[in-house]
């Protein structure tokens, strides 16, 4: 480290300009970073879920594809609400990218005339004036096809669904069909309050506040911190250095993710506070010795090669264990979840990279004989006098220190006991926003719009269009429909029910299935020559597997699980020949969240294991092995029960949480544990090795705890809840390690009187 130190302080300009060069060349692709959210994203190409989720789209079509438009009325079925929906209908027709637009305009009823099958439209422009409006309404509210899709069942709200074209589903295609279907309704927004929802609104949405929330986190973030350092330095340097450095930090991660093919989601949406956070509290470390040092009334060079030697190798080593931390989460089985480790874990180490070249350099250039200016205030006697007295207690009732820190961790452990697994698909928008009101307004008006699929596999051509297959169909149906997050199941035998009701002149309320594979195949033969697009939705090409689908309300992966489950051994009864496939959005949410579980789990231990590991080559002492893992999970259970207490789930976006907790716990143990050593070496002494390390380091680590609660404290004001929640949590977090660093970590010191020697090579 001392030649390197000699080589930046021969050539500070020269350091600070390639920093300035390779900065510029970050800028551009650090703008072409895009944000996205696809469920399908978060597993690997060939999970299992996934493969079977593609069967679904390869042989029926997408079940992500649609954008709902909702509205009610007392009077929708009227000359003047079914004229303009008409006119909304043709207008939205126009947009483009669109595969097509179902409204009440579109729907049409199966009619029979001389033993053919006539497919004809319930409304016709033409005749509206003659239309008897109340059979009308009573004709379709009562479709299998259109309640619960396009009409609720009493016939006082409606929807209308845009189908988006396959190959042109993208964030920017989506972004232009928003734009212009919001174009269309502006123009009845005087008569009708409009409701927008499904999938692709919804991923779009959520991009667009994601896009605008990481820009606040940045700007905020930013304020916040530079107003602490202003007031804890009060000097123009001493906000400047650790700004350029995290800001430097943030520019060469996005950069880096941009051009390796990564992107903005929910998680990786947090590392740019992280990055703010963690690299200001390396710099803070370092000009704390640097201004130690000139206090000690050392010469400027001597200062900044005393900085490097003592903590160019913690602030390494603190940098390196918070990335493994996070780097943990590459043995998680959930892409985003992996990303984010990845990337955190990368910026982590940038942070360290540029703080150990530009600190250095920009301390040389500078004028000042100090950064932190304590004649302008009384915070930092306040601390110093403070950490006096806190290094006393530790030494003199180190006893007590341990009893209520037992206390306090049996009593979070009680917490930690009632922490569940449990996502949803909304799960990470607060309650209170328009797409969430616009979501409640389908499922309390219409019906819930979330598919849970079965894909049911004869095995042979034809297999799929018997009347055992149509009646075992119709019994599923039943058994899905016991359970209240379920409203509505259609499927091939839906169909065919209402063919046969129509053929054989049945009254709807009576409609029933055929009883014979001939008239099943009559029917669907009639079914082809009319060219029947719901036909084809329901069933392949060779009629071998059919579809079934049902409509859940967003009840979380816990319940759709349990449903999953439960159903499982119906499905084992009733097709006991055929393959049965469950799929759908609404399981790719539900297994995501269960993979959680499992990939936190292991990530955790590869972390402490990692960590441990180095604390071995460290300290060859198993007491001291000890001392500095105790104060890295207090942290854990203390978040853990936080959570159990107050019903936060994990989940996808909450997971994260405990790797975070343990990244900044181990930080700060680690530069406590570094000064330790530097400080028992020149006293020879372990007691007063400890109080001069608690008064000398605790400072820094105070600092950093109100940089990194500052920085973390912008989420609280996100709108989306998980987020929210995070900041909550890892403010907690930050507070739990602080004080596990502060009073536990010394008091253990006290109690174990750990024996060991460091040699003077060991600086």
């Amino acid at each position: 480290m001392n030649r390197y130190g000699e080589f930046i302080l021969t050539h500070p300009r020269l350091v600070i300009f390639g920093l300035i060069v390779i900065a510029l060349l970050a800028v551009y692709p650090a703008m072409n970073i895009r944000t996205d959210f696809n469920l399908e994203g978060f597993y690997p190409k060939e999970d299992p879920v996934l493969e079977d989720y593609e069967i679904l789209e390869q042989e029926f079509g997408r079940d992500d594809n649609t954008i709902l438009i909702g509205f009610q009325s007392d009077s929708l079925f009227t000359k003047q609400y079914l004229g303009d929906l008409l006119e909304i209908t043709e207008r939205l027709k126009e947009i483009e990218y669109l595969d097509s637009v179902f409204s009440l305009w579109s729907a049409q009823r199966i009619l029979s005339e001389n033993n053919r099958l006539d497919f004809e439209t319930y409304l016709d422009k033409n005749k509206l004036s003659d239309t008897d409006y109340s059979a009308l309404k009573r004709e379709m509210t009562t479709d299998p096809f259109l309640k619960g899709f396009l009409l609720n069942d009493t016939g006082t709200a409606t929807a209308i669904v845009l189908v988006i074209e396959d190959a042109k589903n993208t964030y920017p295609n989506r972004n232009t069909i928003i734009n212009s279907l919001n174009e269309v309704l502006s123009d009845f927004e005087d008569r009708y309050t409009f409701h927008t929802s499904g999938i692709p609104y919804f991923r779009n949405q959520y991009v667009n506040m994601l896009n605008r929330e990481i820009v606040g986190y940045i700007a905020i973030s930013s304020v916040l911190i530079i107003l602490l350092l202003w007031f804890l330095y009060r000097t123009f340097w001493g906000v400047l250095f650790p700004m350029i450095i995290v800001w430097t930090t943030l520019l060469f991660t996005v950069a880096l993710m941009q051009l390796t093919g990564g992107y903005l989601e929910i998680m990786s949406s947090t590392i740019a506070p992280i990055l703010l956070c963690v690299g200001v509290a390396d710099a803070v470390h370092m000009i704390s010795k640097y201004d130690d040092s000139r206090e000690a009334g050392h010469n400027k060079r001597w200062s900044i090669l005393e900085m490097l030697r003592t903590l160019g190798s913690a602030t390494f080593l603190t940098s390196t264990t918070t990335a493994i931390g996070f780097a943990s989460l590459l043995s998680s089985t959930v892409v985003p979840m992996q990303k984010f480790g990845l990337y955190t874990a990368v910026g982590v180490m940038l942070a360290y990279l540029i703080t150990i070249i530009f600190l250095p350099a920009s301390l040389r250039l500078s004028r000042k004989k100090r950064v932190i200016d304590e004649k302008s205030g009384a915070f930092y006697p306040f601390i110093h006098n403070w950490l006096i007295r806190l290094a006393a207690l530790n030494r003199m009732h180190y006893k007590k220190v341990l009893l209520g820190g037992i206390g306090i961790t049996g009593f979070f452990l009680l917490g930690l006991q009632t922490l569940d697994v449990n996502g949803r698909i909304f799960d990470d928008i607060s309650d209170d926003t328009q797409i969430m009101q616009d979501s409640r307004f389908f499922a309390d008006e219409i019906a819930p719009q979330f598919p849970l699929e079965f894909i049911i596999d004869s095995g042979e051509p034809d297999g799929g269009i018997t009347a055992s297959m149509m009646e075992r169909a119709a019994l599923l149906e039943e058994k899905l429909l016991e359970y209240p997050e379920i409203e509505r199941v259609v499927g091939l035998h839906t169909l065919i029910r209402e063919v046969h009701r129509v053929m054989s002149e049945e009254e709807r309320t009576f409609s029933r299935l055929p009883d014979s594979d001939q008239a099943v195949a009559q029917y669907i033969l009639l079914l082809e020559v009319n060219q029947s697009d719901e036909l084809y939705r329901l069933v392949d090409f060779d009629y071998s597997k059919v579809r079934i689908t049902a409509f859940t309300d967003d009840a979380g992966s816990k319940r759709i699980n349990e449903i999953r489950d439960e159903i499982e051994a119906e499905l084992a009864t009733l097709f006991p020949g055929e393959k049965v496939t469950i799929t759908g959005t609404t399981i790719l949410s539900a297994d995501l969240t269960e993979k959680i579980v499992y990939s936190l789990i292991w990530s955790i231990l590869l972390a402490l294991t990692a960590i441990t590991i180095i604390m071995v080559l460290l300290f060859k002492n198993i007491r001291l092995i000890i001392i500095a893992l105790v104060p890295n999970l207090l942290p854990l259970i203390v978040v853990g029960g936080i959570m159990g207490f107050m019903n936060v789930d994990i989940k996808p976006s909450t997971a994260v949480i405990f790797t975070i907790a343990l990244g900044i716990a181990v930080d700060d143990s680690i530069h406590y544990l570094a000064r330790f050593r530097i400080e028992y070496l020149r006293r020879k002494a372990v007691f007063p090795a400890l109080t001069a390390t608690t008064i000398r380091t605790g400072r820094a680590i105070i600092i950093t705890s109100m940089i990194l609660i500052a920085g973390f404290g912008t989420l609280i004001t996100s709108a989306f809840t998980s987020t929210a929640m995070m900041g909550i949590l890892v403010c907690s977090t930050i507070f739990a390690a602080l004080i596990a660093d502060l009073f536990i970590l010394p008091s253990l010191f006290y109690w174990l009187r750990p024996k060991f020697t460091i040699g003077a090579g060991s600086q």
